[in-house]
């Protein structure tokens, strides 16, 4: 059943958060106290396209802008909100794009951006490891069926798109992080060749 997969799916990338903010608690016991982060933050990354060692077969780099807004929920909004449901309560709007540099399946897309600071003042004061989730509907170019041979069938334009950073924060101005996103229609057509982007992302916040 298609709505079935698609939930084996959200749950399996949800699952990726929980173990990326495991493996990260065990180096810093710190995560149980993660704080937010809510202030605008724009992003650039160059990301390799549709990764072969993802079963890929597109091909170029990515040129990655991404723009996030500060978020709408206000520490008082949720002041009396359940400690340990602060974690989710302050999405930051987000819209982006990702241009492929090779002719192939670009993308632009829009939802929103949870992120944690997991582990503040790990080598120098301001600094610390962050981790970042996007879930949100994401726009391509791409084939939707009949796909030539070094292309993806992805079967909507529109599509469901997920991203993950784990990086670290410099300064409360500069972040540098490792990014993995994907993209899919998740089951519900019968073409669903998913796209997974990997790379490199620096951020500027103010």
């Amino acid at each position: 059943m298609n709505v079935r997969r698609w939930c084996a799916e959200r749950l399996a990338s949800l699952g990726f958060v929980v173990a990326a903010a495991a493996m990260v608690a065990v180096s810093y016991p710190s995560v149980s106290q993660a704080q937010n982060i809510t202030v605008s933050e724009f992003k650039l990354g160059i990301l390799d396209h549709d990764a072969h060692f993802l079963m890929g077969k597109e091909h170029g780099a990515d040129i990655n802008p991404e723009l996030i807004l500060s978020s709408p929920v206000t520490e008082d909004m949720i002041a009396n909100a359940p400690a340990w449901l602060h974690w989710a309560l302050q999405p930051r709007p987000t819209v982006g794009a990702a241009v492929n540099t090779a002719g192939d399946t670009d993308q632009f897309y829009l939802g929103a951006t949870w992120s944690w600071m997991l582990a503040p003042n790990v080598i120098n004061p301001g600094d610390g490891i962050v981790l970042e989730y996007f879930f949100g509907p994401g726009f391509n170019d791409g084939y939707e069926d009949r796909a030539p041979p070094n292309r993806k069938a992805l079967g909507y334009f529109v599509l469901f798109r997920e991203g993950l950073d784990l990086g670290y924060q410099i300064n409360p101005t500069w972040i540098v992080s490792a990014h993995i996103d994907h993209i899919s229609n998740g089951g519900l057509a019968k073409a669903n060749q998913s796209i997974n982007d990997v790379g490199l992302r620096l951020g500027y916040r103010f």
